[in-house]
């Protein structure tokens, strides 16, 4: 079988640093084409890596050639990009969150449905083996039952914020940091409800966007989970799963290089504690190999989409408090 073949549609800083490279470095794909509007930035990475390039996404979307597109522009874009792919009959793969809007979510998952298209959303860290372990540590009964979560996402200031200082774009803190933590809970319970019990998104210091945001939300099994995600602040990137008969904490949950040896720091029923190493794990690589899966299997690609859809429906929960 031949590789699939992937133009990236969104050239910024994360997309040559992260995606390129590891479409690159999968499995079944073939890095075809780069897009955007950055002549100097598209002639660059196309020379890199020996592929095409377009500086209008017309010819891009009309290329024969192209199976699937992955979406890396601005949030607040995602929606209109991703359904100028779809309807060019493309797989349409998408940096987190799919979009700003439950209701933009849902026509883009019916669309990619009606067409036999896979469609998925770009949550790289819940794919790699640190994310696998802790899930464990959840459903194997080690820590018994789940009784709280912790997650905490936050960023300091970036010196080149683009977009994300943007209403228009889909800037602010929610959906740039804030789905990471919603996503891992979702993924750590798939098979319960989850009630939105507090949030509170705000903007401080005269923010055109949000900037800091909490959330408490009670899990069907009974657990709590705090979520929290900022901007602007010093870094934290970590959670906390706490049990009748023991807990785990590990930091870098979210976001690590790949050659991060991640660190879980258990203790028991009596507070005793102990420390497990993980192994390096290049998750975008993973992510894409999952993703590669979706295109040929339809039910790990309706399973992807109902993800999606429960990720979105607690991310449009949460942004209500707005």
């Amino acid at each position: 079988m031949r590789p699939l073949r992937v133009a990236v549609w969104g050239l910024g800083r994360h997309a040559i640093d992260k995606i390129l490279p590891a479409v690159a470095a999968t499995g079944g794909l073939s890095l075809y084409g780069v897009c955007s509007r950055n002549e100097n930035t598209v002639n660059s990475c196309a020379e890199k890596w020996s592929c095409k390039a377009w500086t209008d996404p017309g010819p891009m979307l009309l290329d024969p050639d192209v199976d699937i597109i992955y979406v890396a522009t601005p949030i607040g874009l995602h929606f209109e990009h991703g359904k100028r792919v779809l309807d060019a009959n493309k797989h349409f793969w998408c940096e987190k969150p799919l979009t700003c809007r439950l209701q933009d979510t849902l026509e883009l998952l019916d669309l990619s449905r009606s067409k036999g298209l896979s469609l998925c959303e770009g949550h790289m860290y819940l794919h790699h083996s640190q994310f696998r372990k802790l899930a464990s540590y959840v459903s194997d009964g080690s820590l018994g039952s789940i009784v709280s979560i912790g997650c905490r996402f936050g960023i300091p200031r970036l010196e080149q914020a683009g977009f994300r200082t943007d209403p228009a774009l889909g800037g602010g803190a929610l959906f740039d940091v804030g789905c990471y933590p919603i996503a891992a809970i979702q993924a750590l319970f798939p098979n319960e409800a989850m009630d939105v019990s507090y949030a509170e998104v705000v903007a401080k210091n005269g923010s055109a966007v949000d900037t800091d945001g909490h959330a408490i939300i009670a899990v069907s099994n009974g657990a709590i989970a705090h979520l929290e995600w900022r901007i602007n602040c010093a870094y934290r990137n970590e959670i906390d799963i706490w049990g009748d008969k023991g807990s785990v904490f590990s930091d870098k949950i979210f976001s690590k290089p790949t050659d991060h040896i991640p660190v879980f720091r258990l203790r028991n029923t009596h507070g005793g504690e102990t420390t497990q190493q993980g192994e390096a794990d290049n998750h975008f690589v993973s992510m894409l190999q999952h993703f590669r899966s979706t295109v040929s299997d339809l039910e790990a690609s309706a399973k992807e989409r109902g993800r999606i859809t429960l990720r979105a429906d607690l991310l449009h929960r949460i942004w209500s408090a707005y």
